[in-house]
């Protein structure tokens, strides 16, 4: 019993330290508000998403590079501004990449639709799919390991 009293102080002992210091060197995370993001309000063409150079990983394109894909502007555009109905993409990237775009009929609601294998210089025109009311967001992918981008050519 002594022995077990003794390897439980010594686990203690040792996780306490350990859990401090990775606490202590964590990155901080505040909440995401939105206001911290360096990431414009809404999508606009000529904003570039890269993907992550390992293809088991894929990239939010609206949360990491276009801000919100739902909605876009032009400047000098009085608010509200117009829902997105379509989204055309050009790889301007080395690499082939999967774009994946989500779409659904109210908010909560996620379909999935896929461009598999866009090469350098192609481009796709992405449009929710039919009876949606949505345009949720754009999934970048590199379809082998490199670095692969896109690009917004135009929104509509």
């Amino acid at each position: 019993m002594r022995a077990i009293k003794k390897a439980a102080f010594g686990c203690a002992a040792v996780a306490i330290p350990t859990v401090a210091l990775l606490w202590a060197v964590a990155p901080d995370h505040p909440k995401d508000d939105g206001a911290d993001r360096d990431v414009p309000p809404t999508i606009e063409a000529g904003e570039t998403c890269r993907s992550l150079r390992d293809p088991r990983y894929e990239l939010s394109c609206g949360t990491a590079a276009f801000g919100d894909v739902r909605t876009h502007c032009t400047s000098g555009r009085p608010d509200p501004c117009p829902r997105t109905t379509s989204v055309t993409v050009r790889n301007v990237g080395r690499t082939r990449v999967d774009v994946t775009w989500v779409s659904g009929r109210r908010e909560g609601d996620r379909r999935f639709s896929h461009a598999p294998g866009l090469g350098p210089g192609h481009e796709v025109t992405l449009r929710p799919r039919s009876g949606d009311t949505y345009f949720f967001d754009i999934i970048v992918r590199s379809a082998v390991p490199g670095d692969g981008a896109i690009r917004v050519v135009d929104v509509s």
